[in-house]
């Protein structure tokens, strides 16, 4: 029996046809006038992505680069920040921001919960110079209130830091109108490129920061990205091909229109809880209304099973949870290039294997 390769995965998720093609070509210089285009072109589209009128700046790296150029780029060993921490990528931004030298005040919620402005605010002073929250905690599957976390926060001294790498693309982000001061993401997520660069964007008012912030930068400098990227450059030898690729999938959804991507994704995500559901699984997330529409999170005490017998008997790759949720839950990327037949093939696998796993 032939099955084709389905990933429904947090990410890295499959590569357009599309964008292999763009990839499969001989490598260009990058101080070239073409690389120079297709950077410009980028960068521009990112814009529409992240819905701001800022400089969108992609780095060679993973997210966590990204992550960690926010921290370098606008604080101070000593600062007092605040940390959302509702699973595996929000702690890590915590820890990051220690290792820094900053002041962390946690705020940590349950798994499957999230934190809202009611929870945060009380503990923001004119002292505190950044609040970091994830937007998308794929490793537990909730999706954090962005919006009311810039409108709580627009008229403090404090950044609205957010890693978004699971969500931009994929659920509704709006930089400049919900008041976010830094975003970033990656490539490899609901954007469809290539592992290797990271995307980040700063607002005026986290710009003004980097003045005063004493951290030092090298390879992550962002005013370097800044003003090189105006130019179609950056300051170091980047990923050119991941840069090439990544370019060609934003343009993909920039053309379809970065709403009506949004409004595909929660179809899909819609179509695997209410299917998911007929079989008796249901969503990890406490609250619903929180539930991520991108990474899809399942409570299931025989998660590692399930996980491995949809990939060998039908050929579907889904995750499982992370860390000490690996045993009891599973997880479901619907971002990026999926379309409503994978997952019809997921569905009708997934209630193949509980059955099987049911008459145990």
């Amino acid at each position: 029996m032939y099955n084709k390769n389905i990933m429904l995965m947090a990410g890295p998720t499959t590569i357009p046809e599309r964008e292999l093609a763009a990839m499969n070509r001989q490598i260009i210089f990058h101080r070239s006038q073409e690389f120079e285009d297709i950077s410009l072109e980028l960068t521009e589209n990112l814009k529409k992505v992240f819905k701001t009128k800022n400089d969108v700046m992609v780095l060679t790296g993973s997210g966590t680069s990204a992550m960690e150029a926010s921290i370098q780029n606008c604080f101070s060993a000593g600062d007092e920040v605040i940390c959302v921490v509702l699973g595996v990528f929000s702690e890590r931004m915590a820890r990051m921001a220690e290792t820094y030298g900053l002041n962390v005040r946690r705020i940590t919620k349950p798994d499957g919960e999230v934190a809202t402005p009611e929870d945060v605010m009380p503990y923001v002073t004119e002292n505190t110079k950044g609040v970091f929250v994830v937007h998308n905690e794929s490793a537990t599957g909730v999706t954090s209130d962005i919006r009311a976390f810039g409108e709580a926060l627009k008229d403090t001294n404090a950044l609205l830091v957010v890693d978004t790498v699971s969500g931009i693309g994929a659920i509704d982000f709006a930089m400049d109108d919900w008041h976010v001061d830094v975003a970033f993401a990656s490539s490899q997520k609901a954007l469809m490129g290539a592992p290797g660069t990271a995307v980040i964007c700063l607002s005026d008012k986290a710009w003004k920061a980097t003045e005063t912030s004493t951290l030092p930068t090298f390879y992550l400098d962002l005013t370097s990205a800044r003003d090189m990227g105006r130019k179609g450059q950056q300051p170091w030898t980047p990923a050119i091909y991941a840069i090439i690729g990544l370019n060609e999938s934003v343009k993909m959804i920039v053309e379809q229109g970065i709403d009506n991507v949004i409004a595909h994704n929660s179809k899909l995500s819609a179509m695997v809880v209410e299917g998911l559901h007929k079989i008796g699984i249901e969503l990890f997330a406490k609250d619903k209304r929180y539930a991520s529409k991108s990474v899809n999170t399942f409570a299931y005490d025989k998660a590692p099973e399930f996980v491995r017998r949809l990939k060998e008997e039908y050929g579907i790759t889904i995750y499982n949870g992370q860390a000490h949720l690996m045993s009891s839950t599973f997880r479901v990327g619907t971002m990026g290039y999926v379309s409503e037949t994978d997952i019809a093939a997921f569905l009708y696998a997934a209630e193949k294997v509980k059955a099987e796993l049911d008459a145990e």
